[in-house]
């Protein structure tokens, strides 16, 4: 056994000294080691990126010349708007005038004397620009406690002793827009007596209720003025507004019923629900329509209540990120006073309560462009076979639109690194000025298509590339009123062109299916989307080289020429195009129709203002937004907008004529608080302070893909203004977003001339996000009752 062992140990040991086995160990051991070798590279490489990340710090502002101050100036400038501090001073004045008896805007009702808006008066043009120049404000009072009730104008001088100036001016009182306490006053009694009346008629026809309804409520999203002059009451203190009932199911518009009450009211007295439209019918009361429904004399209807939308379905987790901007050396504008001011552009910016959006002082390279630019009236015109959509005329300065310049969502309205501005106005419901947070962006913006760009590769002495990109500079805000948001854009660009551009969203009215295919197509199981038109009108003040304008057009003819090149027996003609100037001695010769038989350049000059060849240094005004009005002149609620019979009119400006329309447009038919067909006379506009009063339109015909939200692409229009022999060359030329190749001589290397190209290498800032929307909640979105 023991010689065995031995043996068998010794046969052991020479097995273990094979070297196939130690080449197998080396091998494992050498897999080993490179494992632990990737590991550490790995690591290490990791650590070495978080490092790096945790040194990438944010963009920081390069110039100390860019300056973003917010902060509302104790010495306001002549454009900047009302102040908080201002509004405070207006109202403690206000109510200090014991003889005007004015309630406290929170205690308001329409037997009241009460402020309704305040809005700052422009200076004299003259005076614009004199830092002494004392600012002004319009104060509106609905004095409905007086035995005649009247609507006032006064103006307030803010002065360090605060007191009015000038004289009042009054309006009738039926003529006043639609105020909030009336509103609530309207639709308070209207639903009320429907309830009352007729509730258990609408529950059985539409499954809802108007009160103590749950989740089943009938209930008013819009209405519709009916003016004396519509309903043929002239002269007799007259208001209707025409109030149609839809399931309050989202979106509220479109879920019409086809039931509609006339609310009339005279002087300061209770409304009184009038005629009744139910599925196409008409009654005298509420009182004759549950009488003969009683007698079996109504056609019924009957409309499931619809089911709550789904939005789970609207946001898609984990989706990839859109793109975004970043402003790598920071912003390259200043924000100050309200004023905004870049490398090449500079311009005062504010919002016209009544109005809406304006801009003033707007210069290029220090010359004067544009004294001011702004929003005058909206006009949106509905039709349909029922009385809602009939006579759903509007004139949204009736509800104030700069009142509804809300709150941007960032990522949508406006690009996160925008500047985001608060809006202050004073509100008819609050003792205190009111702010709508972040209302106004500015920001620049990279529209990633060239500016200007040519690739010559063949030209001598060296072939060549040059070019910039398109960055604009863009303020923003968007109003919202009702179901319609309107966007509203000033686009500034490099070479010294500018654009104002309108694009719509939102919701479409409808009426109830049974209206007809002749007023629109059906977009969903009881509404057609309305035929409907919108008219926005712009003023626009120019000094182009001075106030000393003229007005002409470059008008494209047919030129037909004899043709000595044709070998042809008998004579032949060759037909081009040529360029006929026209002038425009008065106002009534520039009231302008567009017609597609004559092309035209529409110019502005100054007659004394010449480049050295000559030319006048002009600007030109292309619109990309004129539209034909197809209703008749002088009938129905078209003479409160006769700016639409015109794409454009060019006036002599004149102080007594500051705005197109009014805030009382919608009711003073009877008696027009602003004629602007009385602007266009037979004044001289040669070499005179002009302007241009522009009108910019769209035909909206609904269609399914409009539903639930309408998107803009298509409805969007714009007008611009683009300077015309005014420079030498391009003046985009020397910014410093240009580029260009070239090679300096045949030998050498391709030389790139530009700015430091794409080697970011900062983090764009934390700016303002959608989540900081949930701060303060409530000023974005009313919270739901319970």
């Amino acid at each position: 056994m023991g010689e065995s062992y031995g043996i068998m140990t010794g046969r052991s040991v020479r097995k273990t000294k094979d070297p196939r086995c130690w080449q197998l160990l080396s091998l494992f051991l050498g897999i080993i080691c490179l494992i632990l070798l990737i590991t550490v590279i790995v690591l290490a490489v990791q650590k070495k990126e978080k490092e790096q990340t945790s040194t990438l710090y944010e963009c920081k502002q390069v110039s100390d010349q860019r300056i973003i101050d917010l902060r509302e100036p104790e010495n306001p400038p002549n454009f900047h708007d009302l102040t908080r501090n201002e509004i405070a001073r207006i109202f403690n004045f206000m109510f200090a005038q014991k003889t005007l008896n004015i309630t406290q805007p929170s205690k308001a009702f329409l037997g009241s004397n009460y402020i309704y808006a305040m809005e700052l008066i422009l200076p004299n043009k003259n005076d614009a620009f004199q830092s002494s120049t004392t600012r002004k404000s319009l104060v509106t009072v609905f004095e409905g406690a007086n035995p005649n009730p009247v609507v006032t104008e006064y103006c307030v001088e803010l002065k360090s002793q605060i007191q009015f100036c000038g004289s009042t001016r009054s309006i009738t009182f039926s003529f006043r827009p639609i105020t909030i306490p009336e509103y609530v006053f309207i639709l308070d009694t209207v639903i009320a007596e429907a309830n009352k009346t007729v509730g258990n008629i609408l529950k059985e026809s539409y499954h809802g209720t108007p009160i103590n309804c749950g989740k089943t409520c009938l209930g008013v999203e819009n209405v519709s003025p009916f003016a004396a002059v519509i309903a043929g009451v002239e002269g007799q203190n007259y208001r209707g507004l025409w109030v149609p009932f839809v399931q309050l199911m989202e979106p509220r518009n479109l879920h019409p019923v086809d039931f509609a009450v006339l609310a009339t009211i005279n002087g300061t007295s209770t409304p009184k629900a009038d005629t009744v439209w139910y599925n196409g019918q008409l009654f005298e009361s509420l009182d004759d329509f549950k009488d003969k429904w009683e007698k079996n004399q109504v056609s019924p209807l009957k409309i499931d209540f619809p089911k709550m939308p789904i939005h789970e379905d609207v946001i898609k987790e984990n989706y990839q990120r859109p793109p975004i901007e970043v402003e790598p050396d920071g912003k390259r504008y200043s924000i100050k006073d309200q004023t905004v001011t870049s490398d090449h552009w500079k311009f005062s910016f504010g919002i016209s309560p009544t109005h809406g959006p304006q801009l003033y002082d707007i210069r290029y390279k220090g010359n004067l462009i544009v004294y001011e630019l702004g929003l005058q009236e909206i006009c949106v015109f509905y039709s349909s076979s029922e009385p809602f959509g009939r006579f759903a005329n509007y004139f949204d300065s009736v509800v104030m639109i700069g009142h509804y310049m809300k709150t941007l969502v960032p990522g949508i309205d406006c690009p996160y690194h925008a500047t985001f501005i608060d809006a202050t106005f004073m509100s008819e419901t609050s003792n205190t000025p009111v702010t709508n947070k972040k209302a106004i962006c500015v920001f620049e913006h990279n529209t990633a298509s060239p500016l200007r760009r040519h690739h010559a590769p063949t030209e001598t002495p060296s072939g060549y590339f040059e070019g910039a990109p398109n960055v604009v500079l863009v303020l923003r805000m968007i109003a919202t009123l009702v179901n319609y948001d309107y966007i509203f854009e000033f686009i500034f660009y490099q070479n010294g062109a500018m654009e104002t551009k309108v694009s719509a969203s939102g919701i479409i009215a409808s009426s109830f299916k049974s209206a007809g295919p002749k007023y629109g197509f059906q977009v969903n199981d009881q509404a057609i989307g309305t035929l409907h038109n919108h008219f926005f009108n712009f003023k626009v003040d120019l000094d182009i080289g001075g106030t000393q304008n003229s007005y002409s057009t470059y008008n494209v003819e047919v030129d037909e020429v004899p043709n000595a090149f044709s070998k042809a027996d008998s004579s032949s003609n060759w037909f081009q195009e040529k360029i006929v100037k026209v002038d425009y001695a008065t106002e009534r010769e520039a009231a302008y129709m567009f017609n597609f038989s004559n092309p035209k350049y529409h110019i502005f000059y100054n007659e004394n203002n010449l480049d050295k060849y000559n030319n006048p240094k002009a600007y030109r005004l292309l619109s990309k937004g004129f539209v034909k009005k197809v209703l008749p002149e002088g009938v129905g609620n078209e003479p409160g907008s006769p700016w639409t019979r015109y794409q454009m009119a060019v006036t002599k400006r004149k102080e007594i004529e500051p705005h197109s329309s009014s805030k009382f447009a919608t009711y003073d038919g009877e008696n027009r608080t602003v004629n602007f067909e009385a602007f266009i006379g037979e004044e001289n506009i040669k070499n005179e302070d002009l302007v241009a009063w522009v009108t910019l339109g769209v035909h909206h015909i609904p269609r399914t893909e409009d539903l639930p939200i309408m998107p803009t692409p298509g409805n969007d229009i714009s007008f611009l203004l683009l300077p015309f022999n005014y420079f030498p060359e391009d003046p985009s030329v020397g910014t410093g977003d240009n580029i260009r190749l070239q090679y300096d001589n045949p030998s050498s290397p391709l030389k790139i001339m530009a700015q430091k190209l794409n080697d970011l290498t900062c983090k764009p800032p934390k700016t303002y996000s959608v989540e900081d929307l949930l701060k303060e909640p409530e000023m974005f979105i009313d919270r739901p009752t319970i």
